[in-house]
């Protein structure tokens, strides 16, 4: 897996940083090293972000000490999942469930419907026979049959009733689920309402601690995508795009759909050198992504804008800001990094 190291790295901070640990016995002198590292950075030091830092810092560290530090956590860690992909998972799991009655419902409806038609049917041959006396016999045994088909048309008419008030209850809980939703289904990441709100939470920290934080837009550039013709290609260049910035993202960043295949990533505690490397890494990653478009193949081609966090700016006034430039369909091919000197 790649792993994006987007923590800030300033010269002055490297001893605190990069505490150079060798030996497998150093994992308290490594533990108040991250604590030197939280302090330095200005960032409280709350169980979340020590565990953020910890890991950034533990990518600095050798190979044998990454491995027996991850041997010491590894039986703790597996059972430790944070309450919002906790949520993500129940989610996918309720809308899962969701689809299976409403496609439960809709067999029912059609058992009814053809229940109906039975009935029509047998309407049709009684009504055939009402003027043939010879038959009085076999009129009987299906004036029974009706009366019998009646009843039971006339208890499914209940039991749809039920049904439907069951349905009208459960449309309710997903309408409640949709507002609260943090999940984008046709993606698997999070939605454009999860980062809005976690972009806003980051600015207000950045405001009240002063640490960095970042985050990108990321969308194919729209010649590329000109060029591919079927929705479904399309659909299946934004779920590859989708898994790739899952797989290189930090536990700690944020990825989402922001809306008609542009993708968002918020990159918590880092500063515009770890942004600048992170656009870089993904931007080459993706660019040897192969796309097979009719007879030809082609790499897929993308555009990404990033920027600080600014103290000083609202969310609009920073979403605008990015989205402005990402839409401007530029011919850069490197990612553009949005400073606060160039508002």
């Amino acid at each position: 897996m790649i792993k994006i190291d987007s923590a800030p790295a300033p010269e002055n901070k490297m001893a605190i940083r990069r505490p150079g640990l060798k030996k497998k016995n150093d994992i308290n002198e490594f533990s108040e090293s991250v604590l030197r590292g939280l302090a330095a950075d200005n960032v409280p030091s709350i169980p979340s972000n020590y565990l953020i830092y910890f890991e950034k810092m533990l990518d600095d560290q050798p190979e044998e000490f990454k491995k027996h530090v991850g041997e010491a956590i590894q039986s703790q860690h597996e059972g430790v999942a944070k309450d919002i992909e906790s949520n993500f998972r129940i989610e996918k799991e309720v809308r899962q469930s969701l689809m299976q009655i409403k496609g439960m419902l809709q067999s029912i409806v059609l058992i009814y419907k053809n229940l109906n038609v039975m009935k029509g049917i047998m309407r049709r041959h009684v009504d055939s026979l009402d003027n043939n006396v010879n038959l009085l016999a076999v009129q009987n045994v299906l004036n029974g049959f009706n009366s019998d088909l009646s009843k039971l048309n006339n208890l499914m008419d209940k039991h749809i009733e039920v049904i439907k008030a069951n349905y009208e209850e459960i449309g309710k809980m997903f309408k409640v689920i949709e507002e609260r939703s943090i999940h984008d289904i046709a993606y698997d990441v999070y939605n454009k309402k999860f980062f809005i709100s976690t972009l806003q939470d980051e600015i207000d920290a950045v405001k009240r601690y002063g640490y960095n934080s970042s985050f990108l837009f990321l969308k194919v550039r729209d010649e590329f995508l000109g060029q591919v013709k079927s929705l479904k290609e399309q659909n299946n260049i934004f779920k590859t795009i989708a898994q790739l910035l899952l797989r290189t993202s930090r536990r700690s960043d944020i990825v989402a759909h922001y809306g008609d295949g542009c993708f968002a990533m918020v990159m918590k505690y880092t500063d515009e050198n770890g942004a600048k490397l992170a656009c870089s890494r993904i931007a080459s990653m993706l660019s040897n992504v192969p796309c097979r478009l009719g007879d030809s193949e082609y790499k897929l081609d993308v555009q990404i804008v990033a920027s600080l966090l600014s103290k000083n700016k609202t969310i609009e006034e920073t979403v605008s800001r990015a989205l402005d430039k990402l839409y401007e369909n530029s011919t850069d091919e490197q990612p553009v990094f949005l400073t606060n000197e160039s508002e």
